[in-house]
């Protein structure tokens, strides 16, 4: 069910680049590379830096089910995934 949901995601452009979780081939590691990046670009061109991390555990579990449908049928999910869902 997810593999075609994020197929379905794909296709039309709503999936973000910078969304690491529920994406094949990107991990945490990525998302820390990511943010290294930035970090070391920033401090090279004397930016000061904050980072804030925040780890959700079990955030998918608490999701509420009708905003994520609600999503769904509004950016036009086609209605077999909505029903599946």
């Amino acid at each position: 069910m997810i593999n075609r949901i994020n197929q379905n995601l794909y296709s039309r452009g709503h999936m973000n680049e910078n969304q690491f979780g529920f994406r094949h081939q990107k991990s945490t590691i990525d998302a820390a590379i990511v943010v290294k990046e930035y970090v070391q670009e920033s401090l090279a061109a004397g930016d000061v830096i904050a980072l804030v991390s925040l780890d959700v555990k079990g955030a998918f579990d608490a999701a509420y089910c009708p905003a994520i449908l609600k999503e769904m049928r509004d950016s036009g999910s086609p209605k077999y995934l909505y029903k599946l869902t």
